[in-house]
């Protein structure tokens, strides 16, 4: 029934998002023809006829590229990065078709698709949101409901399950009960296995949801047939769920499905392409704005105090591969200055050398490291090699970090994440970042970056005790401090 629903929601959206780049299309027509009436034709079946073949060719990319899938479940970026990506493909596609095709108006054409698909993207985004605001509503109100019968023997995996029914009421799902040989506390008990083919026939879910911890192959052959006789949808909590952490990807060993459980969206090779794109532009452009100021700190350096002007560590970066990493020196030269942990009061500081580390000016060599892809702008923050050593035993998850290049700053540093914080909350921050990834993530780090880099310290002063009251509430030990010179922008 809801799954009907579903379909006819889809097909009617589709015939709006035709209808709507339509009008658009021809709206910006008429604009383009005032802004160019020597060049601009509208009352043309030819041009009629284009707009009729860019909607159609729109509407089947949104298509292909599952803008139209259900949206009880999927949050609103899964279909708003769609049309964007959809309406940008198609205008660059359709402008390099303008710019071949000799007998076309360039600029005119140009305009028209400029505006035509930015005002499209606007329009359809508004739209969708406006749709899965009117959803999520009916959904909490108990309208447009799908109900499911559970299948477990874990009480482990049902709880799972409903955690996450009743944290998201606006998913629009409800439990009738389950079904299983063993007692599962807190749902009704609706009869056992063997009632399965009764009990579908009685209450006729719309899904049937498979929640075991371990089950035979047979056993399941035997549930699957049941629900498929009766008709009933069919989903499969898999086992290992407790596993994941970051978005599932089914991939295939032959005709072998199979569960990745580590999927990020890195892994794809335009995504890299893209945060390595920016990374390379980004550190030149940072290198020439920032040239002036590294040369004065540079001076300043060698004139506070005797020794070199950069300080070299070795750290760990992606696949735990060792590289050299930058620094201005902000000690005086000292024997513990590779191991050697830091304060504010730390004697070992020059009086310049505070300075730079208040402002984050001794960061500013790391972009060569990022140019030389040792780095990344943004990322997980490097560790020397003994800490690693260290929190890979203490801290659950820790080595996940390295399947990337650190980076200069991060989503745990813009939060006040450094310093003296805990370990654990910021690996949590770094396998968040990792795990949500996107281009756009990065841009907004960056930019919210300068604001955390000046008088970090007392900023986050506050924010760090109270953490460390909460941890000592819970009884957990102190962290340990980082090195002296690992005190993030």
């Amino acid at each position: 029934m809801q799954e009907n629903k579903s379909y006819l929601l889809s097909g009617l959206e589709k015939i709006i998002d035709f209808v709507i780049n339509f009008i658009i299309a021809y709206l910006f027509l008429w604009v383009a023809k005032i802004l160019y009436p020597q060049q601009i034709t509208v009352k043309n079946v030819r041009m009629f006829l284009i707009i009729c073949v860019l909607c159609l060719v729109t509407l089947f990319f949104y298509n292909y590229y599952h803008a139209y899938l259900p949206m009880r479940t999927r949050k609103p970026i899964f279909f708003i990065s769609r049309i964007f990506f959809v309406n940008l493909a198609v205008f660059g596609v359709s402008t390099a078709v303008v710019v071949i095709l000799p007998q076309v108006e360039v600029r005119p054409a140009l305009t028209w698709l400029a505006l035509t698909m930015g005002v499209s993207f606007l329009v359809l985004c508004a739209k969708k949101l406006a749709m899965i605001s009117a959803l999520y509503n009916l959904r909490t109100n108990r309208r447009n409901i799908k109900y499911i019968l559970l299948v477990t023997d874990s009480q482990e995996m049902a709880d799972a399950y409903m955690e996450e029914i009743l944290e998201n009421p606006h998913f629009g799902y409800s439990v009738i009960g389950y079904v299983g040989n063993l007692n599962v506390i807190g749902l009704p008990h609706l009869g056992t296995t063997g009632d399965l083919d009764r009990i579908l026939k009685e209450y006729r879910p719309d899904e049937v949801v498979l929640a075991f911890d371990t089950v035979r192959k047979k056993l399941i052959s035997k549930y699957i047939t049941i629900c498929n006789n009766n008709c009933a949808k069919i989903m499969v909590v898999p086992a290992v769920c407790g596993y994941f952490r970051s978005p599932r990807q089914v991939t295939e060993l032959g005709n072998l499905p199979i569960i990745d459980i580590r999927s990020t969206p890195l892994d794809s090779a335009a995504n890299q392409f893209s945060k390595r794109l920016l990374d390379i532009v980004g550190s030149l452009i940072l290198i020439i704005v920032t040239s002036p100021l590294m040369l004065i700190t540079a001076i300043g350096v060698k004139l506070s105090s005797p020794g070199p002007i950069l300080f070299r560590q070795t750290r760990v970066g992606k696949n735990n591969r060792e590289f050299t990493m930058y620094k201005f020196r902000s000690m005086r030269v000292n024997d513990s200055e590779q191991t050697g942990w830091s304060t504010e009061e730390d004697p070992r500081k020059t009086r310049f050398g505070a300075f730079i580390r208040k402002f984050a000016l001794d960061e500013l060599p790391q972009f060569f490291n990022v140019l030389k892809g040792d780095m990344s702008l943004v990322g997980p923050r490097p560790e020397v090699p003994f800490y690693v050593e260290k929190f890979r035993k203490e801290v659950p998850l820790y080595m996940l970090k390295h399947t990337l290049r650190p980076g200069i700053t991060g989503l745990a540093q813009i939060k006040g994440l450094r310093g003296d914080t805990s370990i654990q909350a910021r690996i949590d921050e770094d396998i968040s970042y990792i795990e949500n990834w996107s281009f756009w993530g990065d841009i907004r780090i960056l930019l919210l970056t300068p604001f955390c880099a000046v008088n970090r310290h007392e900023k986050y002063a506050e924010q760090d005790a109270k953490q460390k009251q909460k941890e000592e509430r819970r009884g957990s030990r102190p962290q340990t401090k980082e090195e002296h010179d690992d005190e993030e922008i």
